[in-house]
Parts: C-alpha cells; sequence; structure tokens
C-alpha cells in the first residue's frame, strides 16, 4: 500500500508540473499516456507486494503447521511409551500370577521370595560304535593315538563293538540378579561319567566309571556394561569348539581344533557386536625325550616339569545376524627339570610355547546351511590342539647319546591344523554335518633319534566324518556317523610301522531335559 500512495503522489506531481507552454491537445494526449503508465507502474508495484505478503504468510503457516506437528508426534510417542509400561508390568504381572515361579531365563524355575533361578538341564545319551578296521578299544576316536597298522593292536582284527551310556551329562545352572547397573551372579556346575574305569573288571556288570568334572565357574558383571568376570573351571578362551556349529553323534575331539576346560580367571567386555577377552589360565607343561613323557604330575621321562607362570588367552569375538568371526591367542612356558643331586647332571631348561587361532562361521539359506572352518598355528600350542599328542608341547634332546645336561635343548613342536565342514538342514528336525580335517607337526632334527616314544611321533593327520540326525520329538535325537582317521608317524617305529588307519561307524541316542 505504501507504494501505492507513493507511485499515486508521483502522478499528481507530474500533472501539476506540466509545462503550460505547450498546446492543449497535445499535453492531455501527453497526460494521458503518463497516467496510464503511472497507473501500470501502480499496479505492478501492488502485485509484487501482494505476491510477497502471501509468501510470508505460507511460510509462517507451514512454520506453525510443523510445529504442530512436531508437538503432537512428541505426545504420541509418550503416549506409545506409557502404553508400552503398563502392557509390561500387566504382563509380567500376568505371568506371576499363572505362573510364581516362571524363573528369570528360559526354562528356570525361581526360588520363592527370591531374585534367585536355576536351570537343571543335561541328557541321557546311549552310544554304540563298530570299528571296520584294527581293534580301538575306546569309545572315542583320538586322532593322535589311533592305532598303527602292525603291532599288537593292529593285528586284531575285526575291530571292537561296543554300548555305553558314560557321556550322559547333568548340569546345574543358577542365576541371581543383584542389580542394573552391577548386572548378573551365575553360577555353573556340569559333570558327566566318562572319567576312568574304577575297576577294569567291572564292565561286566557294572560298567563302573568315574564322574568327570566338565564345568565349574561363576560369572558375573555385565559384558555389556562394565564388563564380566568368570572364575573356575571354564571353556578356555582359545577354544573353537564354543564358536562350532556342526553337531557330531560320536563325542571325540573334533581334529584341528582346541577343546580345553580348565581353571581360569576370565574378562569379557562387549562393545556393540564385538566382544573382547583376556584370561589367565591353568598351566600343564609337557615334554617328550627319547625316554618318555614328563608331566607336572610324574618324573618320568628326562624329568619333571614345573608350572611356574599360568598361561596367558586372549580373544576378539564378532557375532552378526548371519555369520560369527574369532581371533585367539594363547602364550605359555613349558620348562623341564631333571632333579638331579649332583650338580654335572642337573638340567633345567625352559622355552616359550604360543598359538594363535582364527574361526568363522557362516549361515545361508535362511539358517538350512552352516559353513564352519577354523585354522591353529603354534610352536607349542601342545594340548591346546586336538591333534597333537599328549606330551608334546615340547621335545628335549636330553636322554640321546652324546648329550650332556650342559648341552641339553629344550624345543617347542611346531603344529599347524585346519578344519573345514558343512550343517545342511533337510527338514527342521532333519540335518546332516560333514567336516575335513588336517595338520602337520614340525620338529627339530634330533627327534629322529628318539626310540621309546617313535610310535607317538606323528608328523601328519587326517580326519573326515559325515552324520546324519533325526530328532523325532525336539527332545530325542537319533545319529549315524561314520568316521575316519589316519596318522603318519614323522619315522618308521620300532617294528617298521610308518603309520596307521581307522574306520568305525557310531549310532547314539539321546535324550534331553
Amino acid at each position: 500500500m505504501v507504494s501505492r500512495w507513493i507511485a499515486t503522489g508521483a502522478l499528481v506531481g507530474c500533472a501539476i508540473s506540466y509545462s503550460p507552454s505547450v498546446s492543449h491537445a497535445d499535453s492531455s494526449d501527453d497526460l494521458r499516456r503518463e497516467l496510464k503508465r503511472l497507473q501500470a507502474r501502480v499496479h505492478s508495484l501492488e502485485a509484487n507486494e501482494q505476491t510477497g505478503s502471501r509468501a510470508d504468510r505460507a511460510a509462517a503457516k507451514a512454520a506453525r503447521l510443523a510445529q504442530k506437528e512436531a508437538e503432537e508426534a512428541r505426545a504420541r510417542a509418550e503416549e506409545a511409551r506409557v502404553h508400552a509400561e503398563a502392557a509390561r508390568a500387566k504382563a509380567q504381572a500376568a505371568q506371576k500370577g499363572a505362573d510364581p515361579l516362571q524363573g528369570s531365563f528360559p526354562g528356570s524355575m525361581r526360588v520363592p521370595g527370591t531374585d534367585t533361578s536355576f536351570k537343571l538341564y543335561g541328557h541321557a545319551k546311549l552310544n554304540v560304535y563298530g570299528d571296520l578296521g584294527p581293534r580301538n578299544r575306546s569309545d572315542t576316536i583320538t586322532v593322535p593315538s589311533i592305532p598303527l597298522s602292525r603291532g599288537a593292536l593292529g593285528a586284531r582284527t575285526p575291530g571292537d563293538v561296543a554300548v555305553n551310556g558314560r557321556y550322559s551329562r547333568l548340569g546345574l545352572d543358577v542365576r541371581t540378579q543383584i542389580s542394573e547397573s552391577f548386572g548378573t551372579i551365575r553360577n555353573v556346575l556340569e559333570v558327566d561319567f566318562a572319567g576312568q574305569l574304577s575297576d577294569a573288571t567291572t564292565q561286566a556288570i557294572a560298567s563302573s566309571y568315574t564322574t568327570r568334572l566338565r564345568l565349574a565357574f561363576a560369572e558375573f558383571g555385565k559384558t555389556d556394561g562394565w564388563g564380566s568376570i568368570i572364575a573356575g573351571q571354564a571353556w578356555s578362551l582359545y577354544d573353537d569348539a564354543t564358536l562350532n556349529p556342526l553337531r557330531s553323534v560320536s563325542d571325540w575331539s573334533t581334529p584341528a581344533t582346541t577343546i580345553v576346560r580348565q581353571g581360569a580367571i576370565q574378562y569379557n567386555k562387549s562393545v556393540g557386536s564385538t566382544t573382547f577377552s583376556v584370561g589367565v589360565e591353568n598351566t600343564y607343561s609337557d615334554v617328550t625325550s627319547t625316554v618318555g613323557t614328563s608331566y607336572p604330575d610324574s618324573n618320568g621321562g628326562a624329568g619333571f616339569t614345573p608350572s611356574g607362570m599360568p598361561d596367558l588367552t586372549a580373544r576378539v569375538l564378532w557375532r552378526g545376524e548371519s555369520a560369527s568371526f574369532a581371533l585367539r591367542g594363547m602364550m605359555r612356558n613349558i620348562e623341564i627339570n631333571n632333579g638331579a643331586g649332583i650338580p654335572a647332571q642337573r638340567y633345567d631348561a625352559s622355552t616359550l610355547g604360543y598359538g594363535i587361532g582364527a574361526s568363522g562361521s557362516l549361515y545361508l539359506l535362511d539358517g538350512r546351511l552352516a559353513l564352519f572352518a577354523t585354522a591353529n598355528y603354534g610352536p607349542g600350542i601342545g594340548r591346546y590342539l586336538s591333534m597333537v599328542s599328549p606330551g608334546f608341547g615340547a621335545v628335549t634332546n636330553f636322554g640321546l647319546p652324546g648329550v650332556t645336561a650342559r648341552t641339553a635343548t629344550i624345543d617347542a613342536v611346531t603344529a599347524t591344523a585346519g578344519v573345514v565342514g558343512l550343517q545342511y538342514k533337510f527338514l527342521p528336525n532333519l540335518q546332516s554335518n560333514a567336516l575335513i580335517a588336517a595338520g602337520n607337526l614340525k620338529y627339530p632334527n634330533y627327534v629322529n633319534q628318539f626310540t621309546t616314544t617313535s610310535s607317538a611321533i606323528n608328523r601328519s593327520l587326517w580326519a573326515t566324518s559325515v552324520n546324519l540326525i533325526y530328532s523325532p520329538v525336539p527332545s530325542i535325537d537319533l545319529g549315524i556317523e561314520y568316521l575316519h582317521g589316519s596318522r603318519a608317524l614323522l619315522g618308521p617305529d620300532v617294528n617298521g610301522v610308518v603309520g596307521g588307519t581307522t574306520n568305525r561307524i557310531q549310532s547314539m541316542v539321546l535324550v534331553r531335559f
């Protein structure tokens, strides 16, 4: 409007200042033209002013509308939160009303009047196996020590058939919620009956095997909070057994994998999908010489093996929706001491052993197909790897001709091993698992002179298995499996034997509770 009045004033001013020296007709025409031009200018200014006003009003209206929508969205979100809290409280109340003993984790029961829940778990398992080759009087195949092709055991063909239930298992899991910030305290105790025969003759009437402790640990804290601590006998951080999705009918230690349960203190901390863990774990030096094997619990072989410091372990584990990956490491001290009374004959030496490993799994076809691979390498990896014979964490030349306490050495045995496998579910209750494993061991040259222990010095090993497992109901598994294993010695033993092979058919009936 201001621009309109300015334009009108300009029009009047022009009319007043018009020169009288021009003729009346010409001046009228000029005046009319000037008036039209000025009126057009006024209309243009008015149109621009109206357009700007409409834009301003539209912007202000849009801002008010956006603010209103934001306030309404906040109100709806708050209302949804209140409803969710109410629904959760109602569901919890209904659950407690329906089953006041319902525990805090699946399958558990609450101790009345407390925040403690517990769960009994386990299974009864019947194993039936038959060997297709040399006699292998063991209900599990241990590839590093399978019977050689000739000798006392190799000559006994065909192999054994046996039935037992010693791998039945019983476990107790107890958890107590302390606080939201601290987390939960968890205690686990698990045993099976795969210990030694209490009496070799008891299989005639009772098959009395001793109870074997598998797990006995406490865990407390929050892995995704300040962290959690595990103390007791637990799975070693260097193990890949807990990452392996493949199932076995037999109870053998899957070749080329790591499977150790031992006393440990472990710390775990999660960052998103990744968990970082470090541990201090039980140590157990094992050294083999030409005259035998030395353990901390014996003074055989070339002496005894002190345990001067604990093993150190570490792991980084990432878990995704359809895949997982882990990188592991272990370091330990391996020592031997002959304890001789004469100073000139005293022998005390040690070496550093370590191992590194990587494992990965991938789930495809909506989880029906699982692929798994693992690899391990290390000088002195020893008992942590299932393809290394017990006692071969390190070797020593002490006891060989011409070797004195001053010239004796101790050397770690280097092992490399890997396994690839798959699991395929034909139906939700019908699956098959298959794997191939291989390993290789490297020794110092003087090991070729070993005599008494030559039958245990493996150069290479490999194994394979395939099975079919059917579950007519979720708590019952029926399975059948074929297993093959073979080992090749570093050199012929005293009987000229260079290796051994075993083949077995294994079946099971397993009922969980």
